[in-house]
């Protein structure tokens, strides 16, 4: 494959419902909240190729976004930015790191990426379609690339022999849904992808139930915190640091232990 095939682009998947989730619905919610919205999605597109993480390299250091330079990058108000940021931290979207960068902390379920041979392929695929063609489709052009396009490898990844993970799951989100009152579905695609991720990274079921625990103990109970105790930000990519986390008693929280978790 040459380097021009093999070269990979990135974007944003938006469901069609992400401006209800709550945690977006909310911020909308506040005075020049649509700014907000806009200026969060620009910060996702900013740190596309660099799995939500937002940084500087200037030489050999490191150097964190300051609301200026956020200002800049993003081309909104700097006074919008510094309330923005502030708002984004608090409800969980952003959180900063040691080192001072910006983490984005949902965005991996929201990256797309594919090479520009996978796109022909696509490409392709559509086209033959439309032409009646589809199932020749991959012996069409099987000259042009190796690659075939994302619909084909996650048909073949489903024949390929990986744990499916499902009694695994079910005990995993019966766990949730008993410890924190919801009614989360074990097979919803979401869910799946998620559970079988850290299981194939060597977690146990018992992680997955060590962590329900930790965060049952700090945000059950609390209006703004309790929304987050689902799949998607429990089991995403803070989930070893949740699992290291020391259990909160109700009575040493702070008043505003929320505000700045993650």
């Amino acid at each position: 494959m040459s380097e021009h095939d093999s070269k990979r682009y990135f974007w944003l998947k938006l469901k069609e419902d992400f401006f209800d989730d709550d945690a977006i619905s909310w911020l909308e919610e506040q005075p020049n909240g649509k700014e907000y919205a806009l200026f969060y999605l620009k910060l996702c597109l900013k740190s596309l190729k660099h799995d939500g993480v937002l940084i500087r390299t200037v030489g050999n250091i490191l150097v964190p976004y300051d609301a200026k330079k956020l200002s800049e990058i993003t081309r909104t108000n700097e006074d919008t930015v510094i309330v923005a940021l502030e708002l984004l931290k608090n409800i969980g979207l952003i959180e900063i790191q040691e080192n001072g960068a910006l983490f984005l902390t949902q965005l991996q379920s929201l990256i797309g990426s594919e090479t520009n041979a996978a796109e022909r392929m696509r490409n392709a695929r559509a086209k033959a379609k439309e032409l009646g063609t589809a199932n020749n489709v991959r012996g069409m052009f099987a000259h042009c690339s190796p690659e075939l396009d994302i619909d084909i490898e996650k048909d073949k990844d489903n024949k390929s022999g990986k744990p499916d993970y499902a009694q695994e799951r079910e005990e995993i989100i019966n766990y949730l849904n008993e410890k924190s009152g919801k009614a989360y579905r074990p097979n919803s695609d979401k869910t799946k992808k998620l559970i079988s991720a850290r299981l194939n990274e060597g977690f146990t079921v018992q992680d997955f139930k060590t962590v329900i625990d930790n965060k049952v103990s700090s945000w059950f109970g609390n209006k703004d915190m309790e929304k987050f105790l689902r799949p998607e930000t429990l089991f995403g990519t803070k989930f070893e640091g949740y699992l290291n986390e020391r259990r909160v008693n109700k009575q040493d929280e702070p008043d505003d232990y929320g505000l700045n978790i993650y």
